[in-house]
């Protein structure tokens, strides 16, 4: 056998793994040839430092059975790929080459369950990037968010290494779930908020949500035409988007009676238009609650956010409302405001957020959208038959209400207003997943 060279025309193979080599053939050729492989697969997604736990992970998980023609086969090979890392020192990457995990994962031969029960794998794991507040991950990570996933992995697993999800005292319990969990989503934003590779991972994240986007559905180029400044400097809340919102948790205090209809009371409303708005903003007399469009939509707001409930004919505050920082309230609005789904409601709240965001005010995204949703493969059936396009008109009336909704809260020609709606598509940028067309 030829340990001197690996991967047609790669540098020479570290002494250390030709030593390796050298003795698994010295026993048997034929693992040897395998660990051989499977040492080629590994070293290709791993840093040039050489492999970590994520890139272990991965390749056993994603890539060997691309690689293997049978399942047989790529247990061979992983079985192999271990007895050379536990030559190399490597005992714990070893365990999960051989592990009965690995070998279940390579045996699915259904390609949906064997997705899922790698996604479950990483998480158990303790390596895999989780979700947090800043951003929620593709299900298969490609490209510069691939290697973002992976340097978080890398974080991950020194911190577990250097003890930092061990228990607090010697002999103490294991920390909860919940506390684990919020440790790895505390160091993956530290992570992504890091400057690397010539800027803030994020930020280039971002970046990289965009292009996937324009390349999944050409429409999108125009959809995020000339936003990508304003979209990154969204990154700042807008607090004062969210002042409406605090004082109306204010005006309701601990709570008020609604009315027979379910309605705030005259005089709570009366309050509210001469506190939170100004005379330009609502110069009409403040009547019942349901001709008073901007209350009636804060208040809503505070329902869908989950900070209000009625009880009893009350409105009443919720348990997490109180003592709520802006911050917290901010990060609450971009999450509930449409949410992350991928819709055709939600399509069309997004062509709203970016005519907003260039300073406009969306008079006619029909076109546009029309356009989205067809390429995009959305189709409407109706009495069975063959799928057609999706009617605007039976999503245009969600714009409506977002657009209702964001005046609600600031006005759109002003700073604020254009900040939220870019904000707002930055959330989907980065929480949206991209299924497969």
């Amino acid at each position: 056998m030829e340990f001197d060279e690996i991967g047609g025309g790669r540098s020479s193979i570290e002494e250390a793994v030709a030593a390796a080599l050298s003795y698994l053939d010295s026993v048997d050729p034929a693992s040897a040839a395998d660990a051989q492989v499977g040492w080629e697969g590994l070293r290709s997604i791993s840093p040039p430092a050489g492999p970590t736990q994520n890139s272990v992970q991965t390749f056993l998980w994603l890539h060997l059975s691309e690689i293997a023609d049978e399942s047989d086969r790529a247990w061979d090979i992983a079985r192999a790929l271990a007895d050379l890392l536990d030559r190399l020192g490597h005992a714990r990457y070893a365990d999960i080459a051989r592990s009965a995990r690995t070998r279940t994962l390579l045996e699915s031969s259904d390609v949906s369950e064997r997705q899922q029960q790698m996604l479950d794998a990483v998480e158990e794991s303790g390596i895999g990037p989780p979700n947090t507040d800043l951003i929620t991950w593709q299900e298969t990570p490609e490209g510069a968010e691939a290697a973002v996933a992976g340097l978080i992995g890398e974080t991950l697993e020194v911190a577990t290494i250097a003890g930092e999800f061990a228990p607090t005292r010697i002999d103490g319990p294991p920390l909860r779930q919940s506390a684990l969990a919020a440790k790895r989503r505390r160091l993956t934003d530290s992570v992504l908020r890091s400057e690397r590779w010539g800027g803030v991972l994020l930020e280039q994240l971002l970046d990289h949500r965009m292009t996937l986007w324009t390349t999944y559905s050409p429409p999108r180029v125009e959809l995020y035409r000339d936003l990508a400044g304003t979209v990154h400097d969204a990154a700042e809340p807008a607090y004062s988007c969210v002042r409406r919102l605090e004082g109306m948790l204010a005006i309701l205090g601990d709570g008020v009676e609604l009315t027979d209809r379910g309605y705030l009371p005259r005089a709570v409303v009366e309050r509210a238009v001469a506190t939170l708005w100004r005379p330009s903003e609502w110069p009409f007399p403040p009547g019942e609650e349901i001709d008073t469009a901007p209350v009636l939509r804060v208040r809503r707001l505070l329902r869908r956010l989950g900070l209000v409930r009625r009880h009893h004919g009350r409105l009443l505050p919720t348990a997490q409302a109180r003592g709520m920082s802006a911050d917290r309230m901010w990060t609450m609005l971009l999450d509930r405001f449409v949410g992350a789904d991928y819709h055709p409601d939600t399509i069309a709240a997004e062509v709203v957020f970016a005519e907003i965001a260039r300073g406009g005010r969306p008079s006619d995204t029909t076109g546009l959208l029309t356009e989205i949703l067809t390429a995009e493969g959305w189709t409407h059936r109706d009495g069975g038959g063959e799928g057609e396009p999706v009617p605007v008109e039976s999503v245009e009336s969600l714009a409506d209400d977002v657009l209702a909704d964001i005046t609600a809260l600031a006005r759109l020609d002003s700073p604020e207003g254009k900040r939220l709606a870019a904000a707002l598509l930055r959330h989907r940028l980065l929480h949206t997943q991209i299924p497969a067309l």
